[in-house]
């Protein structure tokens, strides 16, 4: 059987294909990893790019906060750049072992690409827009690899190099994450002037029975006011909930954490036209049922988020005692009154909280979050 050489052979349009899809994966992974560093080490209150956060369900913060999208804090996109480079190079080596390589490292590449894609979908419960164009655009280039070339064989030398060059862009990747981390600590002026820039949209017109702490018993009484407007099947709003000990613990006698019901589910939210969160107003059902535990049913809800199911909340509920409250008419009208409440804050996403009346949308960093709070309280005094 003649061996076919895509680099050497392929047709004059198949290259100019698989040039603008290797490109295209360069600018994408580069896109990535700016929109991680900019979720991660935020300058501003408002840091994260839109264009990549379409919905609840098509949404890259919800990606970047997971633990996929990094190895060691180091972003894995940086690599999806390196493999868009490393298929271009093969156009100026045209060479049988660095073609053979590119096309077991493209095959890898698919298969990892694979794996994510069904980890957002299942684990995750949605898809980051520009993560899934990378993911198309790999297995475009693996395709036009079949078709073109039957070079298979990884060269000892060519695997060695690769092996140099992705340790010396993780090192200067890593190198750029530890500067960012510490310049964090000298945004405080910028961040606080965006801070109070922002208009003070004031507290929901009712207090919420659901308190993940409490300072005083009247909320407003606190000189920190933290409104949460949440979904229990949103992995982003676990990572906020995580977050939450840490503020609850730091500020403990000076701050009111109010939980506000925002489940990403038609099934009580009128705000949604079609099923995503299928699960988020059962849970939120059998958390409205138990406030005086609240903080525990609430860990518990997020710490179980990755095993959410109709069998996990009815076993739930009735290991509770609550089934015949969960599944009360009742219960949902109290939910879908507390879901209203958000109709003066443009919720547009979860999760989305209140500061002391500042909307804030996302996760930012504990850092940063405690030099707002601190600013407050030194105002406060």
């Amino acid at each position: 059987m003649q061996t076919k050489s895509f680099y050497k052979n392929g047709s004059f349009n198949a290259h100019v294909i698989f040039g603008a899809v290797a490109i295209a994966m360069i600018g994408v992974s580069i896109y990535l990893t700016s929109h991680y560093l900019g979720v991660k080490f935020p300058t501003g209150i408002t840091d994260s790019s839109s264009m990549c956060n379409i919905n609840a369900f098509f949404n890259c913060d919800t990606t970047t906060n997971s633990p996929a999208s990094n190895i060691a804090g180091i972003p894995i996109s940086i690599f999806g750049a390196l493999m868009g480079v490393l298929l271009l190079a093969g156009f100026l080596f045209r060479d049988d072992e660095v073609e053979g390589t590119n096309h077991i490292l493209l095959l890898v590449n698919a298969v990892g690409c694979l794996v994510l894609f069904i980890y957002s979908l299942a684990v995750l419960g949605g898809l980051c827009p520009m993560c899934t164009v990378y993911y198309i655009l790999s297995w475009i280039a693996l395709f036009i690899f079949y078709k073109y070339s039957s070079l298979k064989q990884i060269g000892p030398k060519v695997v060695a190099i690769y092996a140099v060059l992705a340790l010396v862009l993780a090192g200067a990747t890593w190198k750029m994450v530890d500067t960012k981390q510490s310049q964090i600590n000298k945004i405080a002026p910028s961040l606080l002037k965006q801070y109070w820039g922002l208009p003070n949209l004031g507290a929901p017109s009712t207090d919420s029975e659901y308190r993940i702490a409490s300072a005083t018993e009247k909320f407003s009484d606190a000189p920190l006011q933290l409104t949460f407007f949440s979904d229990f099947q949103c992995p982003a709003c676990k990572a906020l909930s995580n977050n939450s000990h840490a503020i609850a613990k730091k500020y403990a006698g000076k701050i009111n954490i109010q939980y506000m019901f925002y489940p990403l589910d038609h099934n009580c939210n009128p705000s949604m036209k079609r099923p995503l969160h299928i699960f988020a107003c059962h849970a939120a059902y059998i958390a409205a049922c138990l406030p005086g535990k609240f903080a525990k049913v609430h860990d518990d809800i997020f710490n179980n988020q990755a095993q959410l199911s109709g069998e996990w909340l009815n076993n739930y509920a009735k290991k509770e005692g609550v089934t015949e409250c969960m599944n009360d008419p009742k219960t949902k009208k109290k939910v879908q009154d507390i879901i209203a409440l958000s109709s003066s804050f443009n919720i547009r996403s979860t999760p989305t909280m209140l500061v002391n009346g500042v909307k804030i949308e996302g996760v930012l960093p504990l850092n940063q979050l405690y030099i707002i709070f601190d600013d407050i309280l030194k105002k406060a005094k």
